[in-house]
């Protein structure tokens, strides 16, 4: 069995998994913060310092769970698209597993500025090369200093121009995909999906489509 036909087939617990964690960010933002009490009660300078309890840290521990899951989800919405037709093929579960590949694991590497980083890494590695591979004739002429820092400026601000657009359409993705009230609905229609595929497959006799064959059929 290829590894792309395992990932395919355990698109329900990738899916299940995904959902749990989207459940607890969506939990994570309703927790209030609490507070650790000054020493001295009479010395009113020193302020509450907030802290994390026990109960919302395990919360964020499922939550930062969710960007391998979503990996997870991404690695088997690619292995179903090459070994169709596939019984969790079907399109409700392959916008399932997109939107939780979307909203766990690219929204929290959205809010890095990649086109910076890019530019950064472009810029020196063309300052690099310069200094690699410049003429000799030509630092007759020009100090070795200037040129790279011209190569430095001028690869460095076309990279970064030219990823800015990606980046800045990957966020507003994000943004909508990785939002509480999305994240919610995902928890809920995931979870329920994820329990829906294999019944219905057992069922049904090898049938596919979760939720959607269930009510229809």
């Amino acid at each position: 069995m290829s590894i792309t036909l395992i990932l395919s087939n355990l698109a329900p617990v990738f899916l299940g998994l995904a959902s749990i964690s989207a459940f607890s960010w969506f939990v994570d933002a309703l927790m209030p913060d609490t507070y650790r009490p000054s020493k001295s009660e009479e010395d009113s300078s020193e302020e509450a310092a907030p802290e994390i309890g026990w109960r919302r840290g395990l919360v964020r521990l499922v939550g930062l769970l969710g960007i391998p899951f979503g990996i997870m989800c991404l690695a088997s919405l690619v292995s179903i698209l090459f070994n169709q037709p596939h019984p969790f093929g079907d399109l409700l579960t392959l916008i399932l597993l997109g939107w939780a590949a979307i909203g766990l694991f690219l929204t929290p590497f959205s809010k890095i500025s990649w086109a910076a980083l890019l530019g950064l890494a472009a810029g020196i590695g063309a300052a690099i090369l310069v200094a690699l591979y410049v003429p000799d004739f030509i630092l007759a002429y020009v100090s070795l200093k200037w040129l790279l820092i011209i190569a430095f400026i001028l690869v460095g601000v076309f990279v970064f121009a030219l990823f800015r657009w990606a980046e800045s359409l990957l966020q507003l993705i994000c943004g909508i995909f990785g939002s509480r009230p999305l994240l919610l609905l995902l928890a809920f229609a995931g979870f329920a999906q994820a329990i829906a595929l294999p019944l219905v497959y057992t069922l049904y006799a090898g049938a596919g489509g979760g939720i959607l064959y269930f009510f229809l059929h």
